[in-house]
């Protein structure tokens, strides 16, 4: 069998990561698998970060598997969308059996770009742009857009049963069309790291971690406002901001301004299983989310989570191993951020990781990729 995965750009973000950690195991299984993705400059890396995509596709070619960047693929709409249809129409037609397409923009140009029928496609939007992203008109343009692509699609995946129910809704796709296969995270590496590098209560100097890139789908300033309110009950309360992004300055600068700059620490692009490891609590405010890859490696380590109850992240978390909120209620964030969670929900977050894992998810893609196999041999 002939993969192709499209992605509009390979960094350290979660549909990236998913992208490649699905094409790497497939590789591994012995498919022929090709990975196309654009050039990535607007995703800004950090040097760190560039060094770990970098790692993770070499590891993908040693086990024979193939990538091309392909310049004319960008995030931004423009003229070059017309050019890298015309690209991505001539690798299609190299002899792929199925074209697996990744986010939106690639995913439209991607299925814009398959002319056969005897190629089979699948799509996963990682989440969606229908929420906290474009203003009315440019998202009701991009619905439009996802109702016609999802005619030419075979299999639709969602991260969580959220996310599909909200493509539902909005009526994108069937009901038969959609799968929902978790993107998967390499939960037993997580914990042998903690349980190798084990931390006394007392050394847990982060009192909050949150994980993800500075950018305003991520919420962070909701976190920030929270924390203000922390602060005012417990002066010393440290939270440690782990990631980058084009909000960092916008973001120093708010905690400047709200007089807690000296109780965030914003790390920069790191490894963050250190700091999962000498923290008290997870924390994840976003505006949207497709499932929250950085939730479930913080349940992985054994932290309760606290987020916001948008699209996938409220089918991660419940009471049992935090709280999900309306994370614009500023003090109701930050009760739940005070809150001494006991011993039997970090053990609760653990369990629940596990249906997450890597092995969970390349289980329910191997179904997906039979399924469409079968119909493509009917066909």
């Amino acid at each position: 069998m002939k993969i192709l995965h499209l992605i509009t750009r390979m960094d350290g973000g979660g549909s990236a990561v998913n992208t490649l950690l699905t094409a790497t195991h497939q590789a591994m299984e012995g498919y022929h698998v090709k990975l196309v993705y654009g050039l990535s400059h607007e995703s800004e890396m950090s040097n760190i970060e560039k060094e770990k995509v970098v790692e993770g596709l070499e590891a993908f070619r040693k086990l024979g598997g193939y990538t091309e960047v392909l310049p004319s693929l960008k995030r931004k709409l423009g003229w070059h969308d017309k050019r890298a249809i015309h690209d991505l129409r001539i690798i299609i037609l190299q002899g792929f059996d199925i074209v697996h397409t990744h986010t939106s923009k690639a995913g439209a140009l991607g299925r814009l770009a398959v002319v056969t029928k005897a190629v089979k496609v699948i799509h996963t939007p990682h989440g969606h742009v229908f929420h906290g992203y474009f203003g009315w008109l440019k998202t009701r343009i991009f619905l439009m857009i996802e109702r016609y692509l999802a005619q030419k699609t075979d299999i639709l995946i969602a991260l969580t049963k959220a996310e599909r129910d909200d493509h539902l809704k909005l009526k994108v796709g069937r009901e038969s069309q959609w799968r929902v296969v978790p993107s998967g995270v390499d939960v037993q590496a997580i914990e042998d790291w903690i349980w190798q590098h084990p931390v006394a209560k007392e050394q847990q100097c982060w009192d909050v971690i949150s994980v993800g890139r500075l950018v305003p789908i991520k919420g962070m300033e909701r976190l920030l406002k929270a924390w203000v309110l922390v602060v005012q009950k417990q002066p010393e309360a440290m939270l440690a901001l782990v990631g980058d992004g084009e909000e960092r300055r916008q973001l120093e600068w708010l905690a400047a301004h709200l007089g807690i700059a000296d109780n965030v620490f914003f790390t920069g692009w790191v490894e963050p299983l250190a700091y999962l490891a000498k923290s008290k609590l997870f924390a994840l405010l976003s505006h949207n989310e497709g499932m929250g890859r950085a939730v479930v490696e913080a349940m992985a380590a054994g932290l309760p989570c606290v987020v916001s109850d948008v699209c996938g992240l409220k089918e991660l978390v419940d009471d049992t191993v935090g709280r999900c909120l309306d994370a614009d209620d500023s003090e109701a964030v930050a009760k739940a951020l005070m809150t001494d969670w006991g011993s039997e929900t970090r053990r609760n977050a653990r369990a629940r990781a596990q249906a997450y894992s890597v092995q969970a998810m390349m289980h329910g893609l191997a179904e997906v990729y039979a399924e469409v196999s079968q119909k493509k041999t009917e066909s």
